[in-house]
Formats: structure tokens, C-alpha cells, sequence
């Protein structure tokens, strides 16, 4: 049996419509499924053991509802195939998690100087985080709500001093616009931050982007959809590790997978656990999943 899970509180009308489409999915192939909002589920792990005959999980979400699991339950500990499917907002994950269909995958952890936050697709200070601070108190998101938002921070951002050290070796940043610890190749709704990012690697990438004037950061911005900012080798650092640490002297916003925190100003990553997830594919799942329910 499935267990599908999903997010009745997302303001997005696409995510209702993407449930509906996925019960109607499960209904027409004959695939026996419970059916659970985050809600009705106080402890993932106590309610799974309570059901023995839940053999497959199905996520329904954005890149915050994996992040919300990731730190609200033991995914470590699950013994059911976990699969992810997007709905509603937009999932950055999931785009470097489709190609490879399924990985086991390197969850990072953030510990800061206001708590340990867990992430599974990237995290980062600066500019970046400004704009995820803007798109959270937006009351009309949508797929133009970060680029939007990018230019209200252009404005308001301010350059500060980094200090980054990874794995022991330090580097020092003046005027910069933002840090970024990658999982994943992509953040912002489709930006390829990190071309080269392995989500099943256990060395996270690090994107630095320092001394640039406003409009040497729009033309980063732009170039970053396609990975190209990688080609401003004076600007732009690449950098890859096991344990990141990133200093400021004044306290910022700070993002893990798009969730913002505030007064954050010290903060070490390192990899907290792995899983495998499966990202859910209907042409697939028909052919693997489709036989395991109906081999009788």
C-alpha cells in the first residue's frame, strides 16, 4: 500500500490540483493507497509503524516541504521507498534528483548560532537569502516571485565580509554578495547555481560571488540560468568540501532549501545523514511499481 502525503496548506491552487490528479492516478491503475495530509500526521515514524502494510511513501511537495521533513522526521530510520513528486510551489530538488531517477542522497546539516537546521537541496547567506526573505512575505508568489524580488534586493543589499573556511583551509571575502553551500545544482526556481553539484556526493559545492558592482551582479543573475556565471572566474569562486564554515561579523538572514532564519551570523555544514529518494515519474512508476502491485 502507498501512503501519499500532502500539503492542504499550500495557497498554491496547482498543489490541490496536482493531489486530485494523483488520487485519480492511483484510482484508474488500482494501486491501493492511504491517502494523509501533514496535518492528520504527528510522527511520521510512530504512524508508519502502526501500518505495517504501508510498503511506499509518496511526497507530495515543494522544495519546503522537503525540507520540512527533512527535519521533522528520522528519513534515516523509514524502511518504505520514499518518492517525491512535485506539487504547487516550485522544487529545485527534484530537478537534479529527475535525471538520475533515484539516489541515495547527502543531507546536510547547518549548525548555526541559533540551532541546527537540516537542508537536502542547498543553503546560503547573503543576497540570495535577502530574496528568499522577500519572496516569503510576498502574498502573491509565483514563478516570477524570485526574479521579481531579485531587483528589491539589488537595492537593498548590502556588501559584507565572508570569512569561509572548508575543511580546515580558510578564505577570505571582501564586498560579496552571497555564500552558497550546494546539494543540488539548481536554486531560485531553475537557476543552475551550481553546475557541477552532485546530489549523491558526500563534498558539498560552495558558490562564491564577490566584488561586483550592480551591474556585474544583474549580469550573474542572468548568466546563472544557464550555469554560465561559472565562465567570471574573477568574481565567481567554486569551491568543494565535507565541513563548511561561514563567519560574518553582523548577524543576516540565512536560507536552507528556501526557509529563511534570521540572526544568523556563524555557521557550520556538514553531512547529517543519507537516504534514497525516488523521484515519482508516471511513465515509470507504471512500469516498476504498476507490476508490483498487479504480478497476481
Amino acid at each position: 500500500m502507498f501512503l501519499i502525503i500532502h500539503n492542504p496548506l499550500s495557497s498554491n491552487k496547482k498543489s490541490k490540483k496536482t493531489t486530485n490528479k494523483m488520487v485519480k492516478f492511483f484510482q484508474r491503475n488500482s494501486i491501493p493507497f492511504l491517502l494523509k495530509s501533514t496535518l492528520k500526521i504527528e510522527n511520521l515514524n510512530d504512524f508508519l509503524d502502526k501500518h505495517p502494510k504501508i510498503t511506499d511513501i509518496l511526497y507530495l511537495g515543494g522544495d519546503g516541504s522537503i525540507n520540512y521533513l527533512v527535519n521533522h522526521v528520522d528519513v534515516h530510520s523509514i524502511k518504505q521507498n520514499i518518492y517525491l513528486a512535485k506539487s504547487g510551489s516550485g522544487n529545485d530538488f527534484l530537478r537534479s534528483l529527475k535525471p538520475i531517477k533515484k539516489g541515495v542522497i547527502n543531507i546536510g546539516n547547518a549548525h548555526t548560532n541559533q540551532g541546527d537546521f537540516k537542508f537536502i537541496n542547498g543553503a546560503g547567506i547573503g543576497i540570495d537569502s535577502l530574496i528568499c526573505h522577500y519572496v516569503d512575505k510576498d502574498k502573491k508568489k509565483g514563478k516570477l516571485s524570485y526574479s521579481i524580488n531579485f531587483f528589491r534586493a539589488i537595492i537593498n543589499y548590502q556588501k559584507r565580509d565572508f570569512q569561509v573556511i572548508i575543511d580546515g583551509k580558510e578564505y577570505n571575502y571582501k564586498k560579496s554578495y552571497l555564500v552558497v553551500v550546494q546539494n543540488g545544482k539548481y536554486f531560485g526556481g531553475g537557476m543552475k547555481v551550481a553546475p557541477k553539484a552532485d546530489i549523491t556526493d558526500d563534498d558539498f559545492v560552495v558558490m562564491v560571488a564577490h566584488d561586483l558592482n550592480n551591474f556585474l551582479i544583474q549580469l550573474l543573475f542572468v548568466t546563472i540560468f544557464f550555469g554560465w556565471h561559472r565562465y567570471i572566474k574573477s568574481k565567481v569562486d567554486f569551491l568543494k568540501g565535507k565541513e563548511i564554515r561561514i563567519k560574518t561579523e553582523e548577524e543576516y538572514y540565512f536560507q536552507t532549501d528556501g526557509e529563511v532564519l534570521s540572526n544568523i551570523n556563524d555557521i557550520v555544514i556538514t553531512q547529517y545523514t543519507t537516504k534514497e529518494f525516488h523521484a515519482f515519474r508516471h511513465r515509470h512508476f507504471k512500469q516498476s511499481i504498476f507490476k508490483k502491485f498487479h504480478s497476481k
